[in-house]
């Protein structure tokens, strides 16, 4: 197929006499340097034959990886420089050595993890015989990064709020998160998988109390690897779960007040809002917001906002007078913590919270 079967074909009685060879010519040095390669990336192999002045008939490569176990010769270059390799490798093999300087170098194009391995270079020269280096191939790969997460009820228990992936990398990754302020309430735990194609996957979580204060922190994930020109950065932003907790009504207008918007602490954002009026026929709203013309005096009174989620409820009271300037207070949950004297007519007092039962 090649025009020299018997070249592809080394035997391990032909392998052995190599070695001797090439250990018992003193002085005669084949030079050669182990490589590190990036998945799909180009290799070149160096080998090169110095001190000495012995005719070179041909250079054979020859290779053992993990995709094929086993040793064969995989490219040979002849003395008028001509090449010949097994057909698959036509594109993927090119010589760039010199055969006149005796440099057998050669460069492999798009490697990936099955041409890891040892490649070896054959000097045949005459009339000493054969000398050869071996050439360790290390193909590395870079990792996949990701972020992953889950939503989680406030609660007392730890529970994993988010994981930091480093995927299929050869060698493994290094993951970590930068928590800033969060450094004291949460803690991290790494683990990491080994595949049978060499790389490894590393996951890094992030473990704590899912709390209101957790919710929309920002973290973030960092990963590093060898295959990187920088660091990969992957933000995350914790969301927790927690009932409503506090009600603010608020008019759109501090002095001519015609709409009140009943705002609420919690997440998720309320799936219903009811207004009542106490004592009264039910006004006039549209989700979150209250209408009450300022010509109206005859809805002036006591208004009730009721929020849920999934969660629980809250309420909050507006009392509405157009009769005149009227103090306005702001509470939560009972207690009054601030009170000016404006000339428009709302007055929030008190606030009632109120978890669903389960």
């Amino acid at each position: 197929m090649y025009g020299r079967r018997n070249t592809f074909n080394l035997s391990l009685y032909g392998l052995f006499l190599i070695y001797f060879k090439c250990s018992s010519l003193a002085g005669v040095k084949s030079i050669g340097h182990d490589t590190t390669v990036t998945n799909g990336g180009n290799a070149t192999l160096l080998c090169h034959l110095t001190e000495t002045e012995e005719n070179l008939t041909h250079i054979v490569w020859q290779k053992h990886t993990r995709g094929n176990p086993e040793r064969h010769t995989f490219f040979i270059i002849h003395r008028d420089g001509k090449t010949e390799h097994q057909s698959y490798l036509q594109d993927k093999v090119k010589f760039v050595g010199d055969i006149k300087e005796k440099n057998g170098s050669i460069r492999l194009l798009g490697m990936s993890l099955l041409d890891d391995g040892i490649y070896t270079c054959i000097f045949n020269t005459f009339p000493s015989g054969q000398i050869l280096t071996n050439i360790n191939v290390t193909v590395h790969v870079p990792p996949v990064g990701k972020v992953r997460g889950s939503t989680h009820v406030a609660g007392h228990y730890d529970v994993t709020l988010s994981s930091c992936v480093a995927s299929n990398a050869r060698p493994a990754a290094e993951v970590l998160w930068r928590l800033g302020a969060l450094n004291d309430s949460l803690r991290t735990e790494t683990r990491s998988t080994q595949h049978s194609d060499g790389t490894v996957t590393v996951v890094t979580d992030i473990l704590g109390a899912p709390s209101k204060p957790l919710n929309q922190k920002k973290i973030q994930c960092v990963i590093k690897h060898s295959t990187l020109t920088k660091q990969l950065e992957l933000d995350y932003v914790i969301n927790v779960h927690y009932p409503p907790e506090l009600v603010v009504i608020i008019p759109d207008d501090p002095t001519e007040a015609e709409e009140y918007h009943c705002l609420v602490d919690c997440n998720p954002t309320p799936t219903s809002y009811i207004w009542i009026k106490v004592n009264g026929s039910t006004p006039h709203s549209e989700g979150n917001k209250l209408f009450i013309p300022k010509s109206s005096s005859d809805l002036n009174g006591v208004y009730i906002c009721t929020a849920s989620n999934e969660y629980g409820r809250v309420s909050g009271v507006l009392y509405v007078d157009n009769t005149g300037s009227t103090d306005i207070c702001w509470g939560l949950l009972g207690l009054i913590s601030s009170c000016a004297i404006l000339g428009f007519t709302v007055v929030l007092f008190y606030t009632v919270s109120r978890a669903q039962e389960k």
